[in-house]
């Protein structure tokens, strides 16, 4: 009975070690259907969102930094569209910097409303530097904010051990968590820390609206070209980080959607040499008046 049991031991394992090689042959591993659904930034089939699992998780850490320095408020105008995504109707916690604040101003009231986001619902945190700011957004998580965005400018307060502390404050209060890195425009790639997703934003040229009396179009809605640097629970090995997801802000049904413009293709300079990329960049996107 002893070599029967050790034969049916031994073929158990065998099958074990068989189905753990096929899943890791297989399709790509997914994000575990425990907790709240995730977040779609779009409100159909959106392809960021596929590619997310079907987009932003509650309960999580999301980090979002600029492609490059002139691509600051395009990511900063993402990072608040998305954060006004994960709040919905509730109250968004929205965590600034003295410094920051003193050159950009306060949040504006008509922006924040462009942004989907309810100017009386909306929590403004001030701090004094980084590690006050991470304190600020650790605690706003442990205190069961559903979504809290937060400006970091310096990267030397940041790294494995306080994403993770903020990581489990999301997990235990199940609220977002989306941090700007304001300061690492550009250094995305190279950032370590333990984040669910982290989103690398640029500019992209709007949809052009026809022009009053004019043969110029205008600029459209604000548009922005995201890429997925990090996909900590979604497959990192079939991630693809060079594609770029072209979005445009509907503003109305308070959501992005897929960008008909070709990403790395640009559009007939209408007054002027400068790339369309940047002439057409999303100067809607701003929430704060100086």
């Amino acid at each position: 009975m002893s070599d029967l049991h050790h034969i049916s031991g031994v073929a158990a394992l065998r099958d074990t070690v068989a189905r753990i090689e096929a899943g890791r042959s297989g399709a790509p591993r997914r994000r575990a259907a425990s907790g709240p659904p995730p977040v779609g930034l779009g409100d159909g089939a959106l392809p960021l969102d596929a590619a997310l699992g079907g987009g932003l998780r509650r309960g999580a850490l999301h980090e979002v930094v600029a492609e490059d320095a002139r691509d600051a408020a395009a990511a900063a105008g993402f990072a608040l569209a998305a954060a006004g995504r994960c709040a919905g109707p509730a109250p968004l916690v929205w965590i600034v910097e003295d410094h920051a604040a003193a050159e950009t101003g306060l949040p504006y009231r008509p922006g924040l409303a462009a942004h989907g986001i309810d100017p009386d619902r909306l929590i403004l945190v001030r701090t004094g530097d980084g590690p006050a700011t991470l304190w600020a957004l650790e605690e706003a998580l442990r205190l069961g904010a559903p979504a809290v965005l937060a400006e970091l400018w310096s990267a030397k307060p940041y790294g494995l051990a306080p994403s993770r502390r903020l990581l489990l404050a999301a997990q235990n209060g199940r609220g977002a968590a989306i941090l700007l890195h304001a300061g690492l425009a550009g250094r995305g790639a190279g950032l370590s820390s333990a984040a669910e997703t982290r989103l690398a934003v640029a500019a992209c040229p709007s949809p052009r609206l026809a022009s009053a009396g004019s043969r110029v179009p205008i600029p459209g809605p604000p548009a922005v070209a995201v890429r997925v640097l990090k996909l900590r629970l979604g497959g990192e090995a079939d991630l693809d980080r060079d594609r770029r997801h072209a979005l445009v802000w509907n503003q109305h049904r308070r959501c992005f959607d897929a960008h008909a413009l070709p990403v790395g293709v640009s559009a007939p300079a209408a007054d002027g040499p400068r790339p369309a990329r940047r002439s057409a960049s999303v100067v809607a996107f701003g929430a704060r008046a100086g």
